[in-house]
């Protein structure tokens, strides 16, 4: 030991010996100590997002091994965060306490931040070091490890929230499903439609498709475009009703997002000869049939009565001139005439038959 030294070491040891001692036990140290644990030394501290940054609470132990009550005093190295703790306190020989520490970060990005809790004994036994004893002054420190808890924070849209399908037009119609990602970590999202029974008891058809970039999705205000097409049947109804559809996120399962789409369909127009759409009953084709069946029936019966008793005139007249000569064209003419009378149905009646 040097000789520069060797005073203030004497100094010290009676400086020492002048302190009103304390009874010393088993596990006391004979000269003043202290020392300070903190849970997250190893483990990273999540602080946990909310609506200014993200926070968390940190948990240290201060810890007075020696037989000295003594006064601490407390310094925090956030490493760009901010910490907010006690600064100082008093701890009995042998004593210990547990501080909370608040550490807030102003910024969402995940990275990891390596703090820093000093401890250092300011006075022992309620006096002052003397200056040319600071170095005698027992301190001690630690680390905390600490980031921001990676999250996804999606958020989607449709444009437009309901569309019409037209039996008539037979056309695909589709709406767009743009997401974005205002969390910290990338996330792969799977898009969905909830309701596809009702789809398919209709037979639609549909599909998604995205805009080219896969299922991921960046962090920090990464966006995606899906598509939603559906395709009309020819014999759908006029309806409305509704389908869900949701956006999972694959980094947390219970973070997903539903939306609600509208789909409106209309049926084929209806033609003024369409009968069924008139809800005409059986019978009255029956009875509609059979009166046709028998108005034609008594057209042909009444032609032919006609046309046989033109017929027999022209017979009793060949009988009566054997000289003239009797023609075919005689006969259409006589026919012609007998179908052209004025009074062809008039003198009809179903009595006839």
């Amino acid at each position: 030991m040097s000789m520069s030294r060797r005073p203030l070491l004497l100094a010290a040891i009676l400086i020492l010996s002048s302190l009103t001692i304390a009874p010393v036990s088993a596990q006391d140290s004979p000269l003043p100590g202290i020392e300070i644990t903190c849970m997250n030394e190893e483990n990273p501290l999540f602080l946990e997002p909310n609506s200014n940054g993200a926070q968390a609470t940190a948990t240290c132990t201060i810890e007075n091994p020696s037989s000295f009550n003594e006064d601490i005093e407390i310094d925090y190295d956030g490493d760009g965060l901010t910490m907010v703790g006690p600064e100082s306190m008093s701890l009995e020989a042998g004593a210990e306490e547990t501080i909370q520490i608040m550490v807030s970060s102003n910024s969402l990005a995940s990275t990891v931040y390596n703090m820093t809790v000093s401890v250092q004994v300011t006075s022992v036994q309620g006096q002052d070091w003397l200056q040319f004893l600071e170095m005698f002054l027992p301190s001690d420190e630690t680390n905390i490890v600490a980031q921001v808890a990676e999250f996804v924070d999606l958020s989607a849209s449709l444009q437009p929230n309901s569309l019409l399908l037209s039996s008539d037009l037979m056309q695909d119609m589709s709406v767009s499903l743009m997401i974005s990602n205002d969390g910290n970590v990338d996330d792969n999202i799977d898009v969905s439609i909830q309701d596809l029974p009702l789809l398919d008891e209709r037979n639609i058809g549909w599909n998604i498709t995205n805009s080219g970039q896969g299922s991921t999705i960046d962090s920090s205000g990464g966006s995606a475009t899906y598509t939603l097409r559906f395709t009309p049947n020819p014999a759908m109804a006029d309806e409305s009703f509704s389908i869900t559809i949701r956006v999972k996120s694959e980094f947390s399962n219970s973070d997903s997002v539903y939306l609600t789409l509208t789909i409106n369909t209309t049926a084929p127009e209806e033609s003024l000869l369409d009968l069924t759409a008139m809800n005409i009953p059986v019978w009255a084709y029956i009875a509609a049939g059979t009166l046709a069946f028998l108005l034609v029936f008594a057209i042909i019966l009444s032609i032919t009565k006609r046309v046989k008793s033109a017929s027999q005139g022209y017979l009793d007249q060949m009988d009566d001139d054997d000289d003239e000569d009797f023609e075919l064209p005689d006969l259409r003419e006589t026919i012609s005439a007998a179908m052209n009378d004025d009074d062809d149905l008039d003198d009809f009646e179903f009595d006839d038959f």
